[in-house]
């Protein structure tokens, strides 16, 4: 499975030149919704380039790292009015869709927006729904990891990989042999940290 490693740096790009595709369609916001949790670091970005001081969050459970849910749905609600706002709902990526789909259907049971538009950092050419503004297509499918999920995604690839027990250049060198991806040492091994972590919750469970 071929892997995009997206670094800060490569993030902000795509921020910036998402908020300037928004504000070139003279589209102003008076609230912005992040989808949970890919799209809550972007949503306060885009707060910053935008001017709007309103940040709220719906959190739609369906994939944890790369491991998807069978459907989308809402884990936790929104929790204040949105009558008569101006609301921008956003995520990471477009990927299948289904987050999208499942917060605006959300949005429509919780009241009566004056206007509401989509954004994603990415969208994937594959997914059924197409968010009004975007940075960049991405037309051959690859996963996406972003800078706030690099841990919880690497420490997937090396568990499902059968890395547990191998040294850090070791993983490396597998992760870019089956993911084409170039994590740094620092990465990998606070990725291994966090696995520990999670067994160490899983077995006092």
């Amino acid at each position: 499975m071929n892997v995009e490693l997206v670094s800060w740096a490569s993030f902000h790009r795509l921020a910036r030149e998402l908020a300037l595709r928004i504000r070139a369609s003279n589209f102003q916001p008076d609230m912005i919704v992040a989808i949970a949790r890919g799209g809550v670091v972007p949503a306060r970005v885009l707060c910053d380039y935008l001017d709007v001081m309103d940040l709220a969050c719906v959190r739609i459970e369906h994939y944890r790292a790369r491991h998807k849910a069978p459907e989308a749905r809402v884990k936790h609600p929104l929790s204040i009015p949105i009558d008569g706002r101006r609301i921008l709902v956003v995520d990471d990526v477009s990927d299948t869709g289904d987050s999208f789909i499942a917060a605006l259907n959300h949005l429509r049971e919780k009241g009566q927006p004056a206007e509401v538009r989509t954004c994603a950092l990415q969208h994937k050419i594959v997914s059924k729904f197409v968010p009004d503004y975007y940075a960049r297509e991405i037309t051959e499918w690859r996963w996406v990891t972003y800078p706030w999920a690099a841990i919880e995604d690497l420490g997937e690839l090396i568990e499902d990989g059968g890395l547990l027990e191998a040294s850090v250049a070791q993983i490396g060198e597998a992760l870019r042999e089956r993911h084409g991806i170039e994590p740094s040492q620092e990465q990998i091994e606070d990725a291994l940290a966090a696995l520990n972590l999670k067994q160490g919750v899983d077995s006092w469970r």
